[in-house]
């Protein structure tokens, strides 16, 4: 999702197969020895995992830009992705019904909604490569019990984010 979000907000054509991820093919393993989607061919070459496609993708087609033009605005962004994988793991982990992952997802929640009561955009004033790649958990949080109108400041970012034609369509797929 991460990566069809930034595609089609830039409006990239692509192809898209879909892989059945409780059956994956054989072929995507030897596409990606991790096993895991997404995974892109370019130019006879194959490219790998949501955050190096996503900033592929934003470099291969500059407009609209999701990533600051300076060097310490992209840093930010990219901290935000490796800051993810707690909020990832927390939600994981609370889906699993784990102890204490309710709390620590919470606890993820809380410092997201203060981040985005500071500023409208994860990264500051500027949407960027964090939305898409936040967004799609923050979307499912009520699949597993959270409701993200008790962080406010966040529900107003998704619902802002919704308004774009990239996320209205992706929760039509949610939806399914």
């Amino acid at each position: 999702m991460r990566t069809r979000l930034v595609l089609n907000g830039k409006g990239i054509e692509y192809e898209l197969v879909d892989v059945d991820l409780s059956d994956k093919p054989g072929w995507l393993r030897e596409l990606n020895p991790r096993n895991r989607v997404p995974v892109m061919r370019v130019d006879g070459q194959v490219l790998t995992e949501s955050e190096a496609l996503d900033e592929f993708l934003d470099e291969y087609q500059p407009q609209p830009a999701m990533m600051p033009a300076d060097p310490i605005g992209r840093a930010r962004v990219r901290a935000l992705m490796r800051r993810f994988e707690d909020f990832s793991s927390a939600f994981y982990n609370a889906r699993r019904g784990e102890d204490g992952a309710e709390e620590e997802l919470r606890a993820q929640l809380s410092w997201l909604d203060e981040r985005l009561s500071a500023q409208p955009y994860l990264a500051g004033d500027q949407y960027s490569l964090a939305e898409p790649g936040w967004w799609p958990w923050v979307s499912r949080l009520s699949r597993i019990g959270v409701d993200v109108a008790d962080y406010p400041a966040v529900a107003a970012w998704s619902a802002r984010l919704e308004q774009r034609p990239e996320y209205a369509a992706e929760l039509t797929l949610l939806a399914v």
